[in-house]
């Protein structure tokens, strides 16, 4: 990739984050954070539930591990400080409570939000986060909130309360809330048209290495957005707030996980076993042992990235393509390392857009790339083909087998019927194997056995082929075994090959299939570059890209011809 598109990209991942930051940072001195105070909530058995605490209350501060296991009904006290007290309009208050409430400001009762309740059956759950706009303030005074919530249908008990009450301009609380996932959903746009590129490209063809892991990867960067922005834009009910907590780390380890093993199945770094089962424990691990939930995902976002880092650092093959990557990588660990918690809040999703948007282009692109290589390899294959065909019925070798015939008529006419019905067999076998583009092993097995018996019954000695093979569900392209039978009849002579058998061997070992035939080596002198090693080596490529390999030579007394795929189909 040219060093100017990789700047272009850094410089939009940077511009991207700036302007997040800019958007998403609030006029401070607007804001008030109040401060609270919290006490069990006594409560008759039934009738209506009390509206005010009573004054003998034991008040404490609010504390947030505490409060967290409590069910209700309980009473939570919010104070502003007497300077920001003042006759003012315009106002809202925002508070985040995993639970029910029924809300008074200065003694005026505020919508509530849910039911509260004495037992789960008795409560409604509220949102978990409410904006209310608040009534002017008297002048001179304190402002006070007082809360009476229950907590009762918390689905998963978490280590903090995470009880808010903010006091800002109603525009802030309300319309700053959209402006800041702006950004992110133009990011998820750019992402989901790089990722139904990617689908389109590959029409459904996913047997590129680590395709299968990118699409994961991108379906993991698409949903993470969503989950996050779900509170802030849409808002629930409090029990969803431990599944969805519970979500977003889910979907954090997925990302964690998938970009290192794209990575290194991308760029074809080979990590042992133990290192991949060491480095998926560690992310679970930090996932249950570390306390908070923010804390977690940084955490296993970290070690993705630092993983994802150094996999880059190993790579060797398509040096132009990993470093944009890996400087994308370490930008997104010293924007962690900087940002911590507010990392995961926008600039992760950006890097994560960007990050992948790139992925999916680049690897569409070598798709592309490849299917034209793979057009004209079909094209290289179709002319072989036919030029294997026109030999299969060359003039010379057809009015030699003809002459044969004409004196084993007159000789042995049932050795002559014989071949004639080998030959039928053999231009019905080169015919439909030359319009295919695969062929199963056995029938390419077939078509060597047929123009061995038409030379063996020329030459009256028998010409085999012996196969040791414990699995033959395999299928080749046509022809390459054919090949190497003829090349072994031309170059080492009918009469050494029926002294020598053809003898072929088919191993299969974990992902790799391995065929070896042996045959005669025969005294030419220049053999193994022809017409028929062309036309194997092409079929091959075309066949298994960059999954194959074609060696052959002399051992021994033979002469050997080995194929190995990598990826059979």
């Amino acid at each position: 990739m040219p060093i100017l598109r990789t700047l272009t990209v850094l410089t939009v991942l940077l511009a991207a984050v700036a302007a997040w930051l800019a958007v998403s940072t609030p006029d401070m001195t607007a804001v008030q954070m109040l401060a609270g105070e919290m006490a069990p909530a006594r409560v008759a058995a039934s009738g209506e539930l009390p509206q005010r605490p009573p004054d003998d209350v034991d008040w404490r501060p609010l504390d947030q591990g505490t409060l967290a296991d409590w069910a209700g009904p309980y009473w939570l006290r919010f104070r502003s400080t007497p300077s920001a007290s003042r006759n003012e309009s315009g106002r809202a208050l925002r508070l985040s409570l995993r639970g029910a409430s029924q809300l008074h400001w200065n003694g005026q009762p505020l919508a509530g939000n849910g039911t509260v309740g004495r037992t789960a059956d008795e409560e409604r759950p509220g949102r978990i986060d409410i904006v209310r706009v608040l009534p002017p303030s008297p002048a001179g005074g304190n402002d006070e909130l007082i809360v009476l919530a229950s907590s009762q249908r918390q689905s998963l008990r978490l280590h903090s309360a995470d009880v808010v009450a903010v006091l800002a301009p109603a525009s802030l609380l309300y319309g700053d809330v959209i402006r800041p996932w702006l950004i992110a959903a133009f990011a998820m746009g750019a992402l989901a048209a790089a990722c139904l590129y990617f689908l389109a490209v590959q029409r459904g063809r996913l047997q590129m290495p680590g395709a299968w892991l990118l699409l994961a990867l991108c379906v993991v960067g698409l949903a993470l957005p969503m989950v996050e922005a779900w509170r802030s834009l849409l808002g629930y009910p409090y029990p969803w707030h431990g599944p969805r907590l519970l979500l977003l780390l889910g979907l954090h380890l997925a990302a964690a996980a998938l970009l290192p093993a794209y990575l290194a199945r991308r760029f074809a770094v080979s990590v042992p076993a133990g290192a991949r089962i060491a480095f998926l424990l560690a992310l679970v691990a930090s996932a249950i042992f570390l306390p908070g939930f923010d804390t977690r995902s940084a955490a296993v976002l970290l070690l993705s990235l630092l993983a994802s880092a150094g996999l880059l650092l190993r790579a060797r093959d398509a040096q132009e393509e990993r470093w944009p990557i890996l400087a994308l990588v370490l930008a997104g660990v010293l924007a962690l390392l900087v940002a911590r918690g507010a990392f995961l809040d926008g600039p992760y999703f950006l890097l994560l857009a960007v990050l992948m948007g790139f992925l999916l282009l680049r690897h569409a692109a070598q798709l592309r790339v490849l299917d034209q290589h793979n057009a004209r390899l079909r094209e290289e294959r179709a002319r072989l083909s036919l030029q294997l065909l026109q030999r299969g019925i060359q003039p010379h070798w057809l009015m030699n087998t003809l002459t044969c015939l004409q004196e084993l008529i007159e000789q042995a006419p049932l050795r002559a019927s014989r071949l004639v019905e080998s030959l039928a067999e053999q231009f019905d076998r080169l015919r439909d194997s030359s319009s295919r583009q695969s062929v199963p092993l056995e029938d390419e097995l077939a078509l060597c056995r047929s123009h061995l018996d038409i030379v063996g019954l020329a030459l009256d000695q028998p010409m085999t082929l012996d196969v040791d093979a414990d699995d033959l569900r395999l299928s080749l392209p046509p022809g390459i075994l054919h090949a190497q039978v003829e090349n072994a009849l031309t170059h080492a002579g009918a009469v050494a090959c029926a002294q020598r058998p053809f003898h072929l061997r088919v191993q299969r070992q974990d992902d790799r299939w391995i065929l070896e035939l042996r045959s005669a080596r025969g005294s030419a002198p220049h053999r193994g570059r022809g017409t028929g090693t062309r036309y194997i080596e092409a079929s091959l490529a075309a066949a298994f890209p960059e999954a194959w390999q074609f060696v052959q030579g002399s051992d021994g007394a033979d002469w050997c011809g080995r194929i190995e795929l990598t990826c059979a189909y």
